[in-house]
C-alpha cells in the first residue's frame, strides 16, 4: 500500500513545495518580524503554519462545493487574492519599515493585523496557488488515501516552511536594518509582478470559460 501511495505523495509533496515556496518566504517573514525576539519569530511561524494546515484544509475538503455553491469560480478566486497580494508588495515597495511596524505584534497588538494569518498564512503561505493544488490534489474524483497523502505531504512542506523561517533571524543580523529594507522592497517588487499574474491568469481563464459556455 506504501509503495502505492509513494509516488502520489512524491506528486504532492513536490508541487505543494512549488507552490508554498517557502524559500521565498523566509526572506519576507525576516523582514516582517526583524523588531520580535527569537522566541516571538518562532511562535509566528508555527501559528501561520497551523492557519495554515487549518486553511488548506478547509479548502481541501470543502473548497470546491463551497464555490460552487456561491457562483464564485477558482478563476475570480485567483484574481481576488492576487490583487491581496499586490496591495502588500505595494507597502513593502514604498514604505518597508511603516509596513514590517504595523504588522509587528505590541502593546496595541489587538488593534494591528497578525502577521501570523496576514499576509504570512495568507496570502503567502496558503495563497490562490496553494489553494487550488490542494483543491485539485483532493477533488471529488480522488481516492481517500490519495487525500490522506495529499494532506501529508502539506503538512511536511508546512513544517518545512516552519523551520526555514526559525533561522530567519540570522539573514536580519547579517543583513542590518538597511539590507533588510532593500530586500523587502526587492520582494515587494517581485510580489507586485507574481500578484499581477495571478490576476491576469485569473482574469484570463475566466473569460475563456465564459466564452466556452
Amino acid at each position: 500500500m506504501i509503495a502505492e501511495l509513494l509516488p502520489t505523495f512524491v506528486t504532492a509533496f513536490v508541487t505543494l513545495f512549488i507552490v508554498i515556496d517557502p524559500i521565498l518566504v523566509t526572506p519576507i517573514f525576516a523582514s516582517l518580524t526583524k523588531e520580535e525576539t527569537p522566541g516571538a519569530r518562532l511562535r509566528i511561524a508555527v501559528m501561520a503554519a497551523i492557519y495554515s494546515v487549518a486553511i488548506l484544509l478547509f479548502f481541501g475538503l470543502a473548497g470546491n462545493a463551497l464555490l460552487h455553491h456561491l457562483g464564485v469560480s477558482m478563476a475570480a478566486f485567483r484574481a481576488a487574492m492576487g490583487i491581496i497580494l499586490f496591495i502588500m508588495g505595494f507597502r513593502m515597495f514604498f514604505d518597508p519599515d511603516s509596513e514590517a511596524q504595523a504588522k509587528t505584534p505590541g502593546p496595541k497588538a489587538s488593534a494591528r493585523d497578525s502577521i501570523a494569518f496576514f499576509p504570512l498564512s495568507i496570502p503567502m503561505l496558503a495563497g490562490p496557488g496553494a489553494i487550488a493544488t490542494i483543491m485539485l490534489l483532493m477533488g471529488p474524483g480522488a481516492a481517500t488515501l490519495d487525500k490522506g497523502a495529499a494532506l501529508a505531504a502539506m503538512v511536511i512542506v508546512l513544517l518545512i516552511a516552519v523551520a526555514m523561517m526559525s533561522f530567519a533571524s540570522r539573514i536580519g543580523d547579517v543583513l542590518g536594518r538597511t539590507g533588510m529594507n532593500a530586500i523587502t522592497r526587492i520582494l515587494g517588487m517581485l510580489l507586485m509582478a507574481l500578484s499581477t499574474q495571478y490576476v491576469f491568469d485569473g482574469v484570463r481563464v475566466g473569460i475563456l470559460e465564459q466564452a466556452a459556455a
